[in-house]
């Protein structure tokens, strides 16, 4: 058996993945998935070109498996001890309860709940208890917002969207993830100025951005922290 990496690769919404070369004797080409990593198993007479285009064929299957390993990274670093509240860790303390309840004392979180030493039902614990802070924190940063906005918001709610942290309509109606609810207050208001700008420009243009600086002067560290950091703000759910 000859195992290299190869030129390979496969094009993801978060950039190129490289895949690895396994060259065996056998009648097909395969495909497994291991701990993120993508290998490609297949004779050696066929040629990477050929290799590129089945990879280009199974790209839907594959984004599937690795979302599920994810998914499963996640709720292993759920049941790993801490929580973010506002850029804040919170040591979580896990306490048995026949029914769901947390409260935060200094550092600590502490939660409670049936059955809560499975990860699983752990993480759907502290994922219920932060969207709860996103609904009540939320409402208030915005409307203390939007007193500076082009016009009045029609309305808002919380977004679970994976890829995107905000999002507003041209009915006035503002989406926020409520994942930012770990993140930095700063970041949490850059992303709601954002939004608002929209409610002038509904696109990215330099007016665009000359409204977010408008509402929300120095905006730029924020908006390079989502990018930084973004990806810690997915550790539950």
């Amino acid at each position: 058996m000859n195992a290299k990496h190869a030129p390979l690769s496969l094009t993801l919404p978060d950039g190129p993945l490289a895949v690895r070369l396994t060259r065996r004797a056998r009648q097909s080409v395969g495909i497994r998935i291991r701990d993120g990593e993508v290998e490609l198993i297949a004779p050696p007479a066929v040629s990477l070109a050929a290799l590129q285009d089945i990879l280009a064929s199974k790209r839907d299957w594959i984004m599937a498996h690795l979302a599920r390993h994810q998914a499963e990274e996640h709720r292993r670093e759920a049941s790993r001890g801490t929580v973010m509240l506002a850029g804040h860790t919170l040591q979580l303390v896990v306490e048995e309860g026949t029914r769901h309840r947390a409260r935060i004392d200094g550092d600590r979180l502490h939660i409670a709940g049936p059955g809560l030493q499975q990860p699983a039902r752990l993480a759907a614990a502290v994922v219920a208890w932060l969207q709860k802070q996103a609904r009540e924190g939320f409402c208030s940063r915005l409307a203390a917002w939007e007193a500076h906005a082009a016009r009045p918001l029609s309305g808002w709610a919380l977004s679970s969207a994976r890829t995107r942290w905000g999002s507003c309509t041209s009915q006035g109606i503002i989406r926020l993830n409520w994942r930012l609810v770990q993140a930095p207050p700063a970041v949490l208001d850059y992303v709601i100025a954002h939004e608002l700008a929209h409610l002038r420009h509904m696109n990215h243009s330099p007016a665009f951005w000359a409204e977010v600086g408008r509402l929300y002067p120095g905006w730029q560290p924020a908006r390079q922290w989502l990018k930084t950091h973004g990806d810690s703000l997915f550790r539950y759910g």
